[in-house]
């Protein structure tokens, strides 16, 4: 038998380097929540809470980018 567990990426307090969805969790807070970080003029942005936020300026930890899925139903 075979282990299907995912394989999670680690967590690091390194911004992404690269647009795609990570895990993000800020430093005083206990859960972890999915954003996508996109290229805006030039920058690595996520919209955080209601506008384009640097990366830069998110404090925390961050795991990712997650992959695509394979499973049925990603087509």
């Amino acid at each position: 038998m075979t282990d299907k567990r995912p394989v999670h990426p680690p967590q690091t307090t390194t911004p992404p380097t690269q647009p795609g969805w990570y895990w993000w969790k800020r430093e005083d807070q206990s859960r972890e929540i999915m954003v996508q970080v996109r290229l805006t003029n030039g920058e690595l942005t996520v919209w955080w809470p209601n506008q384009d936020t640097p990366i830069a300026k998110l404090k925390g930890s961050w795991r990712g980018p997650i992959p695509a899925s394979a499973g049925p139903g990603s087509r």
